[in-house]
């Protein structure tokens, strides 16, 4: 018999973390899954720890040369379940993480269901919101940028096997390679559901491959590149759409800068040039971030009393 979750974890010596990932997922409330874990040749303890828990898991080795869509490709088409979880080496979830969202998927219709989770970082939690949903959303996604965490994310098989979706394996999107498959789910119409409720923690560390900004900038913009000028069909004026894409992420930069240090001449400086130049960009994203940022601190202040 099928299992209802098939939950796909890529590593890299990530041995001292390994073992409580598996740990939250083998705890899990809801029982009905298979743990699959694509090790990238590591040459720490990662052995050890797969034969503290070897009769529980899927285990392959593969050399994926820092394309880490190669290793949750290969957990993809190894995969039984009716639903693919995916879920990073140095992160954990909640032990009603998947109850909670089988609970969902139960009572609703839709492909892929991504919830909230808390953000770790120099020992202090930030909780992070996936979504919101809109209209256009494959077009916000391409000028806006990715709304999704892949570890809180939960796609449903047939849809992605039926639209011949994986992650995609060019070296030039390696960090961003979650958001294109995110974008790929969205142009083909994929249905998207967000939950506030956080199920699980995501660690940033001086490993983490997203920590390297700047890497991550220009793996961003050829994903949006490929996006705009090869994939999307909704608008032919392709170059406004890049341009539009690239201001969008200058202005959210700048408006991020000036929430930070609001005290800061320079940072108001930059938003007042800002604002002027584009004042309808302004005013969207605004609310994008306003909206956003009210619903962190409520949904914050939610958690922190336990409901």
């Amino acid at each position: 018999m099928k299992p209802f979750f098939s939950i796909v974890i890529p590593t890299y010596n990530q041995g001292n973390l390994l073992s409580k990932c598996l740990e939250s997922v083998l705890f899990q409330s809801f029982r009905d899954f298979e743990i699959i874990v694509i090790d990238n040749n590591s040459t720490d303890t990662t052995n050890k720890i797969i034969k503290k828990f070897k009769k529980k898991i899927i285990y392959k080795k593969i050399r994926n040369k820092g394309v880490i869509a190669k290793s949750r490709n290969l957990g993809i088409r190894i995969a039984k379940g009716k639903w693919i979880a995916f879920l990073d080496s140095d992160d954990i979830w909640k032990k009603k993480k998947l109850e909670f969202i089988h609970s969902k998927i139960k009572n609703n219709f839709f492909d892929v269901i991504c919830n909230a989770e808390w953000y770790l970082k120099n020992n202090k939690k930030k909780l992070n919101l996936s979504g919101p949903l809109e209209k256009n959303f494959y077009e916000n996604l391409i000028t806006i940028g990715n709304r999704l965490s892949t570890s809180a994310s939960v796609v449903k098989r047939e849809f992605i096997e039926k639209k011949k979706i994986l992650f995609n394996e060019n070296k030039n999107f390696v960090t961003c390679e979650d958001y294109c498959f995110f974008l790929d789910i969205a142009r083909e119409k994929g249905r998207f559901y967000f939950l506030k409720k956080a199920l699980g923690y995501h660690q940033f560390h001086n490993q983490s491959l997203s920590s390297n900004l700047l890497k991550h900038f220009k793996a961003e913009k050829e994903v949006i590149k490929y996006h705009i000028f090869k994939l999307q069909n909704f608008t032919k004026n392709k170059k406004k759409l890049w341009r539009d894409s690239l201001q969008y992420r200058i202005l959210k930069n700048v408006m991020i800068s000036f929430f930070k240090n609001s005290k800061n001449v320079k940072s108001i400086i930059n938003l007042l040039k800002i604002v002027t130049k584009n004042p309808v960009k302004f005013i969207k994203l605004f609310k994008f971030l306003f909206i956003k940022k009210i619903n962190q601190f409520y949904y914050t202040f939610i958690e922190s009393m336990g409901m």
